[in-house]
């Protein structure tokens, strides 16, 4: 709640207390003294005063209480004070629940002080009420006030000092080492192996065709002729090429 919605509901309280328990009420008392002089109370000489001074305390009262936040301590005073005050008013208001009437040689006494006294008592429940908003909103007025001191001790703290970035090792990495197979010999001395020789490249294949040569005049034919057929020769047999 804002400090001006505070001040706007504390000033309507004003008024409205002002209006119940002073204005109405001296009106009302002004008609039934005048309509019934007969009739008095314990507290009828001075009801005028009664009802002003505690009407006043009331709405003073009630004014502070709604002026200070729910869940404070001075809210729940004021909110007490204010109860304390309504239930004198109105036992002051009703005569104590003794009333006496007077009208010739007849005297009428009523006694309703029982009922006042019950009246008075539920009234003074709204106290639960008080207490209640007082300790539901203290809950939280708490965990404001936590949250405050909590941002408050942040920001008086010194900075801590960012930590420094890791240095690197600077032994090799993994990266440069050599990607050979490796190779532990029989006497536990460590090295590496030499790659396997490359394959040897297949040699491409040539088709060599065997023909006859004529020795008389030099004619070419198939391995299988006996005679060459330009000059009829024999063929002898390492003529074939």
């Amino acid at each position: 709640m804002t400090p001006r919605s505070r001040l706007s509901d504390a000033t309507w309280t004003a008024f409205t207390d002002t209006l119940r328990f002073i204005v109405v009420p001296l009106v009302l008392f002004d008609l039934v003294t005048k309509s019934y002089p007969e009739l008095t109370t314990a507290f009828m000489p001075d009801i005028k005063l009664y009802i002003i001074f505690f009407g006043g305390m009331i709405t003073a009262a009630s004014t502070l209480e709604v002026s200070n936040k729910p869940g404070t301590w001075k809210r729940l005073l004021f909110g007490l004070t204010a109860l304390g005050f309504v239930c004198m008013w109105l036992f002051i208001a009703l005569g104590g629940g003794i009333a006496e009437f007077t009208y010739g040689p007849y005297f009428v006494r009523f006694d309703m002080s029982k009922i006042v006294y019950i009246m008075l008592f539920g009234v003074s429940l709204k106290g639960l009420l008080v207490y209640s908003t007082f300790s539901t909103h203290k809950h939280y007025l708490d965990d404001q006030e936590r949250r405050r001191k909590e941002e408050r001790a942040a920001e008086r703290a010194p900075a801590r000092p960012r930590p420094l970035p890791r240095s690197k090792p600077s032994g090799p990495a993994f990266s440069t080492m050599s990607k050979m197979a490796f190779e532990v010999s029989h006497d536990d001395s460590v090295g590496y192996a030499p790659p396997p020789p490359p394959p040897p490249e297949p040699k491409p294949f040539q088709r060599v065709l065997a023909f006859k040569e004529c020795p008389i005049c030099g004619a070419k034919a198939s391995p299988k002729e006996m005679t060459c057929k330009h000059c009829g020769a024999w063929f002898p047999k390492d003529t074939i090429r």
